[in-house]
């Protein structure tokens, strides 16, 4: 096995601006000159980089070091782009998972990484958001993460960036959050004249961390860091979809200075089970020393969180699908050009596999025909095919699997009396093999269809017309999931109405898909879209466990409740 040592090296230099959004980042003619991803996308030293980051870290990351799983048994990775095998992950079992536990339980029990000061771990933090912003390896990750889960170049090269960002907001803010609060007293005697009280900030433990294959490196990220800005011991479980990223990320962490267990990284499945029978995955969320779970997934896997953490009491957060709606006022006839970009952005960035994405359209009568003549138009448009060519705008699904499930919800929609609008790609030979759908938008969409009330995960846009704000916003609020939802007029008074009454958990108003590392997303409690928050504030509390001290003013101190009794 290869053991990645501590490095103490590396200054601090301030964090850039949050002023990138995680999609607008990820759309790399925005913020990621063309020239950098054509260069990103020809450099034979970035592929051959990428190839032995590859070959190298493919393997478990248990307590700063890189092994085998059990038995030697490993995992295909295919390639989206063609259906091909070009890699290979380890498929850990139930003995991995465990040891990969006991040294995250040793981390948080034994070691300092839990006590030290919040300050001391924010320097591994920043550490690691230089290592992953440096331009070589940011190039290198970028192509990995193309090359695995199908998006395009400049949209990986905007999540290698958010990653970093992330890491640096959590350096900065957990020293300040983290910080023994004082609490009020009542004033006088019996109160703030002879107790003091505050609350302490501890690290929950060993959390367990289960990320989805849509933004691999970059949901990982959004657990890891306030996990270990917050002084916790993590055991990562990546999708079997698209783990390699996450299996690079072990040394960069070791060599930024964080010590052995605070991070181990384990492959597998499902749905892929172990010879005996379960998954590497329900592995980790029965293991008992786990004192957290954090999962970013489907509702059905999200209710098998909760089964495995309901004997034990433990704490579970779930960040789940959703069915987001995009409300569009008949008063934005001005600003079509940018509606009709913020929609796009909503449905097919990332090829439609993104939780939040607004993928219904819910339009005012009165513009409908011109807004949706507008969107076929610009979406037969869209540049469909490899992700790491320049000029690609949208990229292949990242499975046959996802592939099938997003043609038969198309096909199902045509059969419940759909329009579908999508333009033939015309892919050359090379692709044909590869997991691509056309970006569609299905008009004319019974209320009860599978298309609208199912959570497709593809670049399908569902449109329904209204004619009142009532209408507008009930027909949104018809879904069993909260997690996030658009309005836009040109009536900023409106716009404030409207989020108030969406039931979700994010409301953009006259954009979508908005987010920076400081702004908490989650789902609304009681929806189906999970609960706990990623992001902010609320993102580091996830992983901290409050501790209220009452302390009398000075020793000696009594009540005298019971006189006499020495």
């Amino acid at each position: 096995s290869s053991h990645f040592g501590s490095s103490q090296s590396g200054s601090r230099h301030g964090p850039p601006p949050i002023v990138m959004t995680m999609l607008l980042l990820r759309r790399g003619s925005r913020c990621f000159p063309s020239r950098v991803c054509r260069a990103l996308s020809t450099t034979a030293d970035v592929a051959a980089a990428a190839d032995a980051t590859i070959q190298r870290t493919s393997r478990l990351f248990i307590d700063n070091k890189y092994v085998d799983a059990e038995g030697g048994a490993t995992m295909s990775v295919l390639s989206p782009v063609d259906g091909r095998p070009f890699a290979s992950i380890p498929h850990a079992s139930a003995s991995d998972v465990d040891h990969a536990v006991r040294r995250a339980r040793a981390c948080a029990d034994e070691s300092e990484w839990p006590r030290m000061g919040a300050s001391a771990r924010a320097e591994v933090l920043r550490r690691l958001a230089s290592s992953i912003r440096s331009p070589a390896k940011l190039a290198e990750l970028s192509l990995i993460e193309s090359r695995d889960c199908g998006k395009t170049l400049g949209e990986s090269n905007g999540d290698m960036t958010f990653c970093a960002d992330v890491l640096d907001y959590y350096a900065d803010i957990a020293p300040q959050k983290l910080m023994p609060a004082e609490l009020p007293l009542p004033a006088g005697e019996g109160g703030s004249q002879d107790f003091h009280a505050r609350v302490e900030h501890e690290p929950v433990g060993v959390a367990g961390c289960i990320t989805p294959w849509n933004y691999p490196l970059m949901q990982a990220v959004l657990k890891v860091a306030p996990a270990l800005g917050a002084g916790c011991a993590v055991v990562l479980k990546p999708s079997p979809l698209a783990s390699l990223t996450c299996c690079a990320l072990g040394e960069l962490a070791a060599a930024a200075g964080l010590p052995p267990g605070a991070l181990n990284i384990v492959t597998g499945g499902p749905p892929q089970e172990l010879a005996g029978g379960g998954s590497t995955g329900q592995a980790l969320i029965d293991h008992a020393l786990v004192d957290k779970l954090s999962f970013t997934g489907s509702g059905m896997a999200g209710r098998r969180m909760l089964e495995a953490s309901a004997p034990r009491l433990r704490p579970t957060s779930l960040e789940l699908g959703g069915k987001s709606a995009f409300i569009v006022f008949d008063d934005t006839g001005d600003y079509l050009d940018a509606v009709a970009d913020w929609i796009m952005v909503g449905i097919f960035s990332c090829t439609g596999q993104v939780c939040s994405a607004t993928s219904r359209l819910i339009v005012h009568r009165d513009i409908e025909r011109r807004l949706v003549d507008r969107l076929v138009v610009a979406a037969a448009k869209l540049r469909v095919g490899d992700p790491l060519a320049e000029g690609t705008q949208m990229g292949p699904l990242v499975s046959e699997g996802q592939q099938h499930k997003v043609q038969g919800m198309v096909k199902q929609a045509v059969a419940d009396g759909c329009t579908a609008h999508a333009p033939t790609l015309d892919l050359p030979e090379q692709l044909r093999g590869g997991y691509f759908v056309p970006p569609t938008i299905l008009t004319d969409v019974p209320l009860e269809s599978q298309a609208w009330r199912e959570e497709i995960f593809g670049p399908v846009l569902c449109v329904r017309s209204f004619a009142t704000e009532e209408e507008a916003v009930a027909l949104a609020n018809d879904t069993p999931y909260g997690l996030a939802n658009s309005v836009y007029s040109a009536d900023p008074v409106r716009c404030k109405r409207v989020a108030a009454r969406l039931q979700s958990g994010v409301v953009w108003e006259n954009c979508s898909n908005v987010l920076f590392p400081s702004t908490p997303f989650g789902g609304r409690a009681g929806k189906a879209s999970g609960f706990g928050f990623e992001n902010g504030v609320a993102g580091l509390m996830e992983y901290v466990s409050e501790k209220t001290v009452v302390s009398t003013a000075a020793p000696g101190y009594s009540w005298g409740a019971y006189p006499g009794s020495s």
